[in-house]
């Protein structure tokens, strides 16, 4: 039988490693597929993308040779990416995500740009402001570190940018795949941003929680690998 893929988008400022704990908790039968933003990872020689529609451009052509179906699990930012990918997908009639996991994320249609006015280049503290606020500040162990601060801080400018710009054209985007929002128990989100996923979906929607914060992912690996494959045995039965 096919293992069913699934496409892990990351969070803001992070690379697919941040899935390596669920990855290894996954049942056979399902295909992990981390995706790396430009800047990061095995790409981290790419200049990082700052517009929704270049990082859509970037990440539909990463998943469209997949075939058939599959499911997307974004953290965070990756939430809202995998939403803009899943209705870019079924606007083409390619292949189909039958299951958006939406991790970490408020619903996109509560929310308004981050940046007043048209952003420029917002400056360090605005951007840990943002972090912060977010539910995903950076350890002060990174900040401390020349090197590692600046390209921390570059990379989340750079995505905060992408996310902007999501949020001004595609923050009312609907898709046809399920959507299964996930959410630690002390992130900074409150129960109605999370319900508001409801709206971005013309199937069914849920709201699972696991204890922890921002990054719940890798204490509760197991327990969220065995939910997501229950949800995909039940968009393919």
């Amino acid at each position: 039988m096919r293992r069913f893929p699934l496409v892990l988008l990351p969070h803001a400022g992070g690379s697919a490693s941040v899935f390596s704990s669920i990855v290894k908790c996954l049942p056979e039968e399902i295909q992990p597929i981390p995706v790396e933003l430009p800047g990061r990872g095995r790409r981290w020689r790419t200049d990082p993308m700052t517009t929704i529609d270049e990082a859509l451009d970037d990440l539909v052509a990463e998943v469209r040779g997949l075939p058939g179906e599959f499911a997307i699990f974004g953290h965070s930012l990756g939430a809202c990416l995998g939403l803009a990918v899943a209705a870019r997908l079924e606007a083409r009639g390619d292949t189909r995500c039958t299951t958006l996991f939406a991790s970490a994320s408020a619903a996109p249609s509560g929310g308004r740009p981050i940046f007043d006015g048209s952003p420029d280049r917002p400056s360090d503290a605005e951007i840990l402001s943002i972090a912060e606020r977010s539910g995903g500040s950076v350890a002060r162990e990174i900040m401390e570190h020349r090197l590692l601060g600046e390209r921390t801080i570059n990379l989340l400018r750079a995505d905060f940018l992408l996310y902007d710009s999501f949020l001004r054209k595609y923050r009312r985007t609907v898709t046809e795949a399920s959507i299964v929002v996930c959410c630690g128990t002390d992130d900074v989100f409150q129960e109605e941003q999370l319900l508001r996923w409801s709206r971005h979906t013309t199937a069914d929607s849920e709201l699972l929680r696991f204890p922890g914060g921002h990054f719940y992912l890798a204490d509760n690996s197991n327990d969220l690998a065995q939910e997501i494959a229950l949800r995909i045995k039940r968009s393919r039965d």
